[in-house]
């Protein structure tokens, strides 16, 4: 699912992250070449491969017509049989050190191939070091020739140097490439970093340390502007590939130190702390390590021998370097459905969760005084959360020495909600033990189909605010949090340009001319950041303005208006003919009759930097007095501070309408009034409307009922469900028409129960991709919470004509039991998904949507996905725009 690639998928791509490591490459000899004239082309014109070799061995390259881009031949690459398999041709004796040099060439994919990634980097060995740098990478494709174009500056001499192609994901993909160029170029504008500006790790001294992983080329000059930055900014540094098992030690008992060593060097000199990354992981292992002479898995023993050798040698080696080690890395993995939810590794095939405790007490054996962390991602997942935190008070009780616990933190500019950083945190208080931001860095994107040329202005802003807000939290648990570090310094050095797709991104910082970006303010100024405008959505509903919550305020999104990491106060709104309601509950228990909830209304969200008529300001205290007609409000006392609901005039309210809109939260102390805005973090609301949010006036979700009753999960369709309400997919997420659905509900003390009666004339699977084949999707938010992302209780769960099933998350599989049949006019799904913890009773409220998929045209491609409720097409991430199914008491 698309949620399952953007969220559950970091190890695997951690393998992929960088092609530095993937390849054992043999030494070349030092050879003086003379310089030869550029521009320098390969046009594969005369019928040969001009030079051009595989880099495997195995690769078969053929000067062909059907590769040429122009002219009568190009190469043609087949017998790939490994990602970084793909031609390279040599230059040695077309650069030379000093000099910028502009790459291009055109790529193309053979007919029946689907769209992906191809790869320019170039290899370079110098003073007897590989290194391998990419110069660009785009999306190839069938229909059409791509052009892959970049500029590279080398900058030390080389022994060899050259450049290749290649397709790291996906190992045995053919593809054409023809009209190579390499030639001069002007050196660009010298890159610079900004000495004026505070430093990040001073900014945060009281706090905890402030770190980024590296790559050891990034340090080759130590007075280029990349050491520069990590010197000004930075007090921890993380070896990216350096110190993984396959770096160290690539053919058993061969160790391999020189990268790593000039990071433990670089950082000693400049009096910068270390962390070591990462002893046992399950990939970047050498898969030699796990099998015997006779090609069998190793016995435990002998694993364990090599693991001990392994972890002496390295931790050893760097004995008071390195304050903290990832000693064991992403062992969690509910969706293997191994005991505990440890990943079913090889490790853990041959020693079970025994290798773990070996791990750290030869870890601990090695380096008594560095302090030893357990690393994952997703942590803010409370499923795998708890299996972590289980995992932790097991090792205790033997006596483990597990120091800390890392969080990696790979996020996205929409998710994880701010508040579940906030519970993961606060999950591992009472363990004892520190907790670490490992990888931080945050995605622009929500989608894999989204790509931008350039970093969108809108973007920047939003990502600015998400920095802050979740730097707040970090803050705010500044007591357990040992050190923050980002997976990366600048922009441009990432490995999200390659993961998910391969595609521009800027998660961090600094972008990648090393200058501080909207996001570095953010944390070091905020006031130097254009203020966002958030946007939500109300539905509409009716409601009685009494403090007492009538059904319609159920679906009814809940906001959260943040202060420094804590929630001082959230907000829900509906809308009907001439009234916008509004539900706030502030969390605040010391009393003060002056305390205000204050909504800010801009009618035709002029943004003016000045008041115009149809701009309102309204003023709700806690205490009931001050009332302003026509607008009327309730002040009701609450446990945890106090709860204002108003409803204010809205003229010409209408669905599709966009207003301004703002809360602001007055707690008075005394003369001291603190000010704590949804939207305008500088609280210029009273006179200003340029930075409110917005607020658009949507449809209410709708609404059915599922009676009692308990089918048989068979496909074919018992007589309990004749007398279940009939629901219509008839809204529309992509296309205008397609196959729909009539599906009925009923539900249990134990499950929910979907029937979906498909019409369908044309049935295919034949894209690998599960949301693009024939097929029915329920969306269930068992708590009806409606959040922007999924919660413990959501799920999406997808079954296919021919009853093969894609949940997310992967670990609830297990709910799902589902059975279909054909039919004359399409097929039938029927399903029953089991409830998540305490089940809902009679009179429950909860989240529900289902939709259909449909391939018109069996080529392989969604023509078309009609649903019942939410057609913004975000349901596989968000709750927020489902319908309301009331489970009805019969």
């Amino acid at each position: 699912m698309k949620t399952d690639r953007l969220k559950s998928s970091i190890s695997k791509v951690m393998a992929a992250m960088l092609v530095l490591m993937s390849l054992t490459v043999v030494p070349l000899p030092k050879v003086s070449y003379a310089e030869e004239p550029l521009p320098f082309s390969s046009d594969f014109e005369d019928g040969t491969t001009q030079g051009w070799h595989g880099r495997g061995g195995n690769e078969i390259l053929t000067a062909s017509a059907p590769a040429a881009h122009s002219g009568s031949y190009g190469l043609q690459v087949t017998g790939r049989t490994q990602g970084w398999n793909g031609p390279q041709l040599e230059l040695s004796s077309f650069m030379k050190a000093g000099t910028n040099y502009a790459l291009s060439a055109w790529v193309r994919l053979p007919a029946g191939t689907a769209d992906a990634p191809v790869s320019m980097l170039v290899q370079r060995t110098t003073e007897g070091t590989t290194y391998y740098e990419r110069v660009t990478a785009k999306t190839a494709n069938e229909n059409g020739w791509v052009k892959l174009s970049g500029e590279y500056k080398l900058l030390h001499p080389a022994e060899y140097i050259g450049v290749y192609f290649e397709s790291f994901d996906n190992p045995t993909l053919d593809f054409y490439m023809d009209d190579f160029r390499i030639e001069l170029t002007p050196d660009p504008v010298p890159i610079e970093i900004e000495l004026d500006i505070p430093n990040l790790k001073d900014v945060f001294a009281s706090d905890f340390l402030l770190g980024s992983s590296l790559l050891v080329n990034e340090i080759e000059n130590p007075a280029g502007p990349d050491s520069q930055l990590l010197k000004k900014h930075f007090n921890s540094l993380t070896a990216g590939n350096e110190l993984k098992w396959d770096a160290t030690e690539p053919v058993e008992g061969l160790f391999e130190f020189t990268r790593s060593d000039k990071i433990v060097e670089f950082a000693v000199e400049n009096g910068i702390a270390v962390r070591g990354h990462t002893l046992i992981w399950h990939s970047q292992t050498p898969n030699g390590v796990f099998y015997d002479g006779n090609g069998n898995l190793a016995s435990k023993e002998l694993l364990y021998e090599r693991m001990k050798r392994h972890i002496d040698a390295v931790v050893g080696r760097y004995k008071g370097q390195i304050y903290a080690w990832d000693v064991v890395n992403e062992v969690i993995e509910p969706g293997d459905h191994q005991p505990n939810g440890l990943r079913n590794s090889l490790w853990y095939q041959i020693a079970g969760e025994e290798f773990i405790e070996k791990a750290f007490e030869y870890a601990h054996a090695a380096d008594p005084d560095a302090k030893l962390f357990i690393n994952d991602y997703n942590t803010h997942q409370p499923e795998k959360r708890q299996f972590l935190y289980d995992m932790i008070k097991r090792l205790q009780a033997k006596g483990i020495p597990v120091h800390g616990v890392g969080h990696q933190t790979h996020i996205g500019i929409e998710y994880p909600a701010v508040q579940e950083l906030d519970d993961m945190l606060q999950a591992f208080r009472d363990l004892g033990i520190e907790q670490q931001i490992t990888e931080l860095d945050m995605s622009i994107y929500t989608d894999n189909s989204q790509s931008y040329e350039t970093f969108p202005l809108e973007l920047q802003i939003k990502q600015a605010g998400r920095y802050k807000a979740v730097f707040d939290v970090f803050k705010k648990h500044a007591d357990q949090i040992t050190a923050v570090i980002f997976w990366g310094k600048d922009d441009g050095n990432t490995w999200l340009r390659s993961f998910p797709v391969t595609r521009n991104n800027w998660p961090l910082l600094f972008d990648e001319r090393l200058q501080a970006k909207y996001a570095y303010w953010a944390l070091v100024d905020p006031v130097k950041v254009p203020v966002e405008t958030k946007a939500e959505k109300a539905a509409a509903g009716s409601v009685k303005v009494d403090g007492i919550m009538d059904a319609a305020w159920n679906w009814a999104k809940q906001v959260s208006v943040q202060e420094a990491g804590e929630t001082a106060a959230s907000y829900k709104t509906l809308w009907e003919a001439g009234r916008l309601h509004v539900w706030v509950d502030v969390f605040d228990t010391t009393v003060n009759g002056s305390d205000a909830v204050e909504i800010f209304i801009d009618g035709n969200n002029g943004k003016t930097d000045s008041y115009e008529a149809d701009d309102k300001k309204y003023e709700f205290r806690r205490s009931g007095a001050n009332p302003h007609k026509p607008a009327d409000y309730a002040a009701v006392k609450t446990d945890a501070g106090y709860r204002i609901e108003a409803s204010i005039p809205a003229d010409g309210a209408a669905v599709g309408q966009t207003i301004g809109f703002d809360v602001r939260i007055a707690d008075r102390s005394g003369d001291v009034v603190t000010k704590t805005s949804w939207n305008d973090i500088h609280d210029g609301q009273d006179t200003d409307t340029s930075r409110f949010g917005t607020l658009t006036l949507i449809e209410g979700p709708r609404t059915a009922k599922a009676v009692k009753g308990t089918p048989v999960i068979d496909g074919s369709i018992d007589a309990l469900w004749s007398g279940a309400q009939e629901l219509a997919t008839d809204r529309w997420v992509q296309g205008s028409s397609g196959s729909t659905a009539n599906v009925r509900t009923l539900w249990d003390g134990s499950r929910l129960y979907v029937l979906a009666e498909v019409t369908d004339a044309l049935l295919t699977k034949r894209s690998p991709n599960a949301w693009e084949q024939d097929s029915v999707e329920f969306f269930i938010d068992q708590n009806h919470a409606r959040t922007g992302t999924y919660d413990s209780d959501d799920g999406q769960y997808r079954v296919n004509f021919d009853n093969e099933k894609s949940v997310s998350p992967g670990s609830s599989g297990g709910k799902l039991i589902s059975a279909a049949q054909r039919t004359a006019d399409g097929y039938v799904i029927e399903a029953s998904i089991d409830w998540t913890g305490t089940p809902p009773q009679a009179g429950s409220l909860i989240g529900f949507d289902v939709q259909v998929n449909n391939d018109e045209n069996d080529d392989g491609v969604r023509d078309s996905v009609a649903i019942w409720n939410d057609a913004s097409g975000m349901s596989w991430m968000s709750m927020s725009g489902i319908g309301v199914l009331e489970l009805a008491a019969n």
